[in-house]
């Protein structure tokens, strides 16, 4: 099945202009949708909404949200226009194609976190590190393509391609917690430094600056 991975806003700070679309086609009101993307966009932790596709054999079987660099959750480490944090976009991404791939979607198309923007080299890499390691530890077969438009031209769509390219790093435990909101499946995402995330998983404190 085919998945979708969206932001959940965009730089005006609104939610997504075909938010009503998208909730009817998945059998949502668009009100309580709209009001879970604006709770992704303004809450202090990151997270995903993850709508399903109830209808059996359905081409595209689900669509992710997730917290983009516009929200307020992001303006905590880091600014849109500024370093990319490479951690919130790691654990983020994975985060949504983790949940796709949980519900049989292994052909995902993902938007630019930005938004309206093209894919800034660091966040790229974060990318490609999540598609490798869904690859590794959930299913080999699943594959992430860019959105068109998305991308330039030393970009491919297909994400494969590029990973020799670039110096990957290995997955570190991503903190995430699942939850209910008004019959949404949400998770709340839990930001961390790879190194205190590596840490906290073998049972030794968080590293200090």
């Amino acid at each position: 099945m085919i998945g979708h991975a969206y932001a959940a806003g965009n730089r005006h700070g609104v939610v997504r202009i075909k938010s009503s679309e998208i909730a009817k086609s998945f059998f949502r009101r668009p009100e309580v949708f709209e009001g879970a993307l604006e709770r992704l966009e303004t809450h202090h932790h990151p997270g995903i909404i993850l709508l399903q596709n109830p209808l059996p054999g359905a081409k595209v079987g689900g669509v992710a949200f997730y917290s983009s660099v516009w929200s307020k959750s992001y303006a905590v480490v880091g600014t849109p226009y500024g370093k990319v944090h490479r951690d919130f976009h790691y654990q983020c991404l994975f985060a949504a194609f983790s949940a796709l791939v949980e519900i049989g979607c292994i052909q995902i198309r993902v938007e630019h976190p930005m938004s309206e923007y093209r894919w800034r080299r660091d966040a790229y890499i974060c990318l490609l590190e999540a598609v490798r390691n869904i690859q590794k530890y959930m299913n080999p077969t699943a594959r992430v393509h860019l959105e068109r438009g998305s991308y330039s031209e030393r970009m491919v769509e297909h994400l494969d391609r590029r990973e020799s390219n670039f110096d990957m790093q290995d997955h570190r435990p991503v903190g995430i917690n699942m939850y209910i909101f008004e019959g949404l499946n949400m998770r709340t995402v839990f930001v961390e430094k790879a190194d205190d995330a590596l840490n906290a998983s073998s049972g030794r404190p968080p590293l200090t600056a």
